[in-house]
């Protein structure tokens, strides 16, 4: 099994050390006083309560990964001009509130990312506040009572949209700065439509809280609650699609001649040598796809037959043609049967086609790939077999790492 593991300590060190560097520019730049706050005690408790129920109503990306819309709520009372001891304090209890209600376990780590992560949202404020436009106030003619500090609601916005997503990759790099930067822009671009209408939000709410007083965080929820509906239906169908190939990719084990789980290990491991050279984020969904369904040409050939790899990966194209949009796939897999009769226009399907035939012979040649022994022996084999030195280093790094357990699946 490969596993995704966190930054170094030396990284997580440091990104906490900056959070509280950060949290302290709200002191530095006297934002209380560009700010005052206007929130009661009975505010604080709304905004604990209301961040305890967006941390019971996430949104999830089609990868999974959840995004808590508690952030709006949190990120509202920071543009409001909460200090940051408020913004954690706010963060913690409705943290500590969601796992209460929903019997979760509260394990100290998450509740410390939560305060964290508050905390260095107020000094982000600060930061806003001091370089950003004045404070804006609505028209006095008409009786408008809404402000907003311009400057705190960009400082925020950006926060949300690009910090969050590219803080996410950076703690699960396992190299930090190996194609780091090519990371966090797919990570933004994932999560820019969710963390524009979060961020909206929480600006939203700041801008009518003066008008609206406890009225203010209903009208938070409803845009949010809207969004998370249709957005988690979409992941829903993005999780089924990927259900439906890992079941297509059980098929040929149903006759015997295919090892159980084979399809999965090797998608697994697909996936993080596709990560490990930098592909993008289609490419490595492509491989591991590719990986999934590259035993599939034996559902079409009889079960005894002894076709040989180039006529499987031909008639396993042929079968994941049947299936819309998954052209890409079947070229992969019709590739890695025979990678010495890719052509100039396979360029872009060599590599990927590679890393499937690498990683079917690790699965099919190394039962216990953390055996030096065995590790060795099959890199030899797949210099001679594969012949793409970047391929074959690539999965030794991730086999020295130690991330990849062959009886999991």
């Amino acid at each position: 099994m490969i596993e995704r593991r966190p930054a170094s300590r030396a990284v997580r060190v440091a990104m906490s050390l900056a959070g509280v560097a950060l949290g302290g520019l709200w002191w530095v730049f006297d934002v209380g006083e560009a700010l005052p706050l206007p929130m009661s005690a009975l505010d604080l408790l709304l905004f604990a309560v209301a961040a305890a129920v967006m941390e019971l109503l996430p949104i999830r990306l089609p990868s999974g990964r959840a995004v808590p819309t508690s952030l709006a709520v949190i990120g509202a009372a920071a543009v409001m001009g909460a200090s940051p001891p408020v913004v954690a304090l706010i963060a913690g209890v409705g943290w500590v509130l969601a796992r209460s209600l929903d019997r979760g376990s509260a394990a100290p780590g998450p509740l410390l990312l939560r305060i964290a992560g508050a905390w260095s949202l107020a000094g982000v404020v600060a930061l806003g506040v001091a370089l950003g436009p004045e404070t804006w106030t609505g028209s006095v003619e008409v009786g408008a009572a809404a402000s907003l500090n311009l400057g705190a609601a960009g400082a925020v916005a950006v926060a949300i949209v690009v910090g969050a997503p590219a803080l996410d990759v950076v703690a699960h790099l396992h190299v930090v700065w190996r194609f780091a930067f090519r990371r966090i822009a797919e990570a933004v671009e994932q999560n820019i439509f969710i963390g524009a209408s979060v961020a909206s939000t929480a600006v939203l709410g700041a801008l009518v809280h003066p008008v609206l007083g406890q009225w203010t965080l209903p009208t938070m929820l409803i845009p949010l609650f809207a969004a998370r509906v249709g957005l988690d239906r979409l992941a829903l169908g993005r999780r089924a699609y990927d259900q439906t190939i890992r079941a297509m990719s059980r098929l040929p084990e149903q006759l015997g001649t295919v090892a159980s789980d084979h399809g999965v290990r090797v998608g697994r491991l697909a996936g993080e040598v596709a990560l490990e050279l930098g592909l993008d984020a289609g490419s490595i969904a492509d491989v591991i796809r590719a990986a999934h369904l590259h035993e599939l040409g034996r559902i079409k050939l009889e079960r005894d037959a002894t076709a040989a790899r180039r006529e499987l990966a031909i008639a396993g194209a042929a079968v994941i043609r049947e299936v819309s949009a998954l052209d890409r796939v079947a070229g992969i897999v019709e590739l890695h049967g025979d990678l010495s009769q890719a052509t100039p226009g396979d360029a872009e399907l060599a590599l990927p086609a590679r890393i499937v035939a690498a990683c079917c012979e690790l699965d099919r040649y190394a039962p216990d790939p953390s055996e030096p022994g065995q590790r060795h022996e099959v890199a030899v084999r797949l210099v001679r077999e594969v012949g793409d030195l970047d391929v074959v280093a690539a999965l030794t790094r991730i086999l020295d790492r130690g991330g990849f357990d062959p009886a999991s699946s």
